[in-house]
């Protein structure tokens, strides 16, 4: 009798992740991103993870930057520039050194620029862009750390996808901070963002303010690493160190940046 040829066992393929809706991933990213990450890993290019959260970052960028110019402290140096700027002018036009008519064009620039509405919308532009920026950086990071250190073969858009999904942290680290600034009867009860903002200067110096804000910096920068794990197919700590160790680098170099600058600016 003939011996029959072994049976070969079927290699099954891998089981795909199972399907997540664009609003499941935006709220299932707080409590188990590694399952968000796999799904974007296993899937095909979404837009929505990016444009969907660069939007919300982009709206609470702005209206943080509007809920701090509309501070006195910010506002008060401003006008009394202002007034400074008027008396030198009207001092060029009594010597000769400036016509009345490029004095008043000048004057009529300043006080354009230093009006609140002005104020509420370049801030709110700038905030917006750089709220929304912030994603398309993160993702560089991730790219250059996915490839250069971890040699991952991970492409630039699906790091765009991990970081934009990932910033959902910030959204939410933004809105707090702006809540606690935020007087909210007064919000309803009136119109216009300026008359319900507390004093943000007393909000600073409240000693939960840094560790709200060290919390979830701490915790998107976990969410992250758990996105390059992901993607590059690592355990967690071992992406985990390259990302924690790219932000301290980059939080220190702001701070030193900033004091830098402090010892210019008046």
């Amino acid at each position: 009798m003939e011996d029959l040829p072994p049976v070969l066992e079927s290699i099954q393929a891998p089981t795909p992740p199972p399907a997540m809706s664009l609003a499941a991933r935006l709220l299932n990213v707080f409590a188990i991103p590694g399952e968000v990450f796999e799904v974007v890993r296993a899937s095909r290019v979404s837009i929505g993870n990016c444009l969907l959260p660069m939007f919300l970052l982009a709206i609470v960028g702005a209206l943080t930057a509007i809920a701090i110019l509309s501070q006195p402290a910010i506002q008060k140096p401003m006008r009394e520039g202002f007034d400074q700027q008027i008396k030198a002018l009207g001092q060029q036009v009594k010597a000769g050194k400036l016509k009345q008519a490029d004095a008043d064009r000048d004057m009529a620039l300043a006080r354009f620029i230093i009006a609140p509405l002005t104020l509420n919308l370049l801030g709110g532009a700038a905030g917006a862009g750089i709220g929304a920026a912030r994603a398309f950086w993160w993702a560089f990071v991730l790219w250059i750390l996915g490839r250069k250190f971890l040699k991952a073969r991970i492409s630039y858009v699906k790091t765009l996808e991990v970081a934009s999904l990932a910033l959902m942290i910030s959204v939410l680290g933004g809105i707090v901070p702006l809540l606690l600034m935020v007087d909210l009867p007064r919000l309803f009860a009136g119109s216009g963002l300026q008359p319900v903002v507390s004093d943000f200067e007393a909000l600073a110096k409240n000693p939960l303010f840094p560790v709200v804000l060290t919390v979830f910096a701490f915790w998107m920068v976990g969410v992250l690493s758990v996105g390059l794990a992901r993607l590059a197919r690592v355990p967690f700590f071992r992406a985990g160190w390259f990302v924690l160790a790219f932000w301290i680098m980059q939080d220190s170099t702001l701070a030193l940046f900033g004091g830098m600058l402090g010892q210019f600016v008046p």
